[in-house]
């Protein structure tokens, strides 16, 4: 149903303002008024516009961007520790923010909240927030750590987005590097070859070999451009309808050195949410619940699961972990040590913490001999290429 945002006069006579569901102005008037509220200014809100055939999102619900969430939450975090009541705080937050989905997102929870709903059911029902968010809320309430919850959280996503973007900076180069060189193969390929071969052909003499390579190769490509639309097409539908997200997973799983990297980071993420839940009060079991589903690998997800159904029987975290092997040994090790000393929150922390410092290490490496890799490839085709080209004029030209 579209959103309105209204203004309203409750029982008392003050005056309340916030968002409501409904299917026209009317329809939130009456719902308002059997919330004993006076309404006196009902608008559509922008998020609940019409939405053009270019701006729907194709690929589901759109969430908060990380580096605009973990803004919000430090500042959540802030007024909370100043004693100042969480719908105070997202009035004054509503106020400021310029993005109109996390504006109305505000408004609604304040509503709820008056409503008599928790501080984690109000922002769960706005469904932009993640779940494990919602729950280290809801464990925030029960302890009465609601402020330090807010800024953990924040540290957290604020910590990720900066990962994200340390690892995207560094591929821009060679990304860049890579574009270029294969711009100028397809413009040889399509433009010059052609070119050079109708004047050679002029003359009646056999190209060299490493022309007709060239040429060769220049008329493959040109054949798999023209006919591009039709594979993406038919790529499209192969995926859809034989190619299974389990397929992928596991072939991720196998690709040498990619596999180490995106193992270590689904350690370090992982770990680092189920740390925090932890340290949030909820149990072993529903933090890992909730923790597992940050993990992308429907194989990997699928182990973590029944981890958790062994933890639900009594069997020890390590124990489990350890037979389907999840971890690698020296995680295994600090975990154990975690459950012996009760600091198994900060031992599950120090993994995410090495996981992330060994991720970075890779890509370091990686990064280190992608760039000259990529560049002295580059220039040996794009090289190979020149000179087969011109090397017909050459030929004529001493002839």
């Amino acid at each position: 149903m579209p959103l309105f945002r209204y203004k309203a006069y409750n029982e008392k006579g003050k005056e309340i303002s916030g968002t409501i569901d409904a299917s026209s102005i009317q329809h939130a008037k009456k719902l308002l008024q059997s919330k004993n509220l006076l309404p006196y200014e009902i608008v559509p809100a922008k998020s609940s516009r019409k939405k053009s055939i270019l701006s729907i999102e194709i690929f589901g619900k759109k969430k908060i961007p990380d580096e605009e969430l973990a803004l919000l939450l430090y500042e959540i975090g802030l007024l909370l520790e100043k004693n100042v009541n969480i719908t105070e705080i997202l009035d004054i937050l509503s106020k400021q923010m310029e993005n109109e989905k996390i504006k109305d997102a505000l408004l609604t929870a304040k509503t709820l909240i008056k409503e008599g709903k928790s501080i984690a059911d109000a922002f769960k029902e706005t469904g932009i927030f993640p779940e494990f968010l919602i729950e280290m809320i809801r464990a925030g309430e029960t302890s009465g750590a609601l402020d330090k919850i807010f800024l953990s959280a924040s540290d957290f996503l604020q910590k990720q987005n900066d990962f994200k973007k340390e690892v995207v900076s560094s591929l821009i180069y060679p990304s860049i590097v890579i574009l270029v060189g294969f711009l100028a193969m397809i413009v040889i390929m399509t433009v010059v070859v052609p070119t050079i071969t109708k004047i050679y052909a002029q003359f009646g003499k056999e190209l060299p070999t490493s022309t007709k390579l060239v040429i060769g190769f220049a008329n493959i490509t040109s054949f798999f451009l023209k006919i591009s639309p039709i594979l993406i097409i038919a790529g499209i539908f192969a995926k859809m309808k034989y190619i299974k997200k389990e397929h992928i997973d596991k072939l991720k799983l196998k690709i040498p050195f990619f596999k180490k990297v995106y193992l270590y980071t689904i350690y370090s993420t992982w770990a680092k949410t189920l740390s925090l839940l932890l340290k949030g009060g909820l149990t072993l079991d529903e933090a890992l619940r909730i923790a597992n589903k940050t993990v992308n690998n429907k194989i990997f997800v699928e182990k973590l699961n029944a981890v958790v159904e062994d933890i639900k029987k009594g069997k020890k975290f390590s124990t489990s972990l350890k037979e389907k092997e999840i971890l690698p040994e020296n995680a295994i090790q600090l975990i154990i040590l975690g459950e012996e000393t009760g600091q198994l929150d900060d031992m599950v922390e120090l993994i995410s913490n090495i996981y992330k410092k060994q991720t970075e290490r890779l890509l370091g490496i990686f990064l280190s001999y992608l760039e000259p890799a990529t560049i002295i490839i580059l220039a040996g085709v794009i090289g190979f290429f020149v000179f087969a080209t011109l090397l017909p004029i050459f030929n004529i030209s001493v002839k």
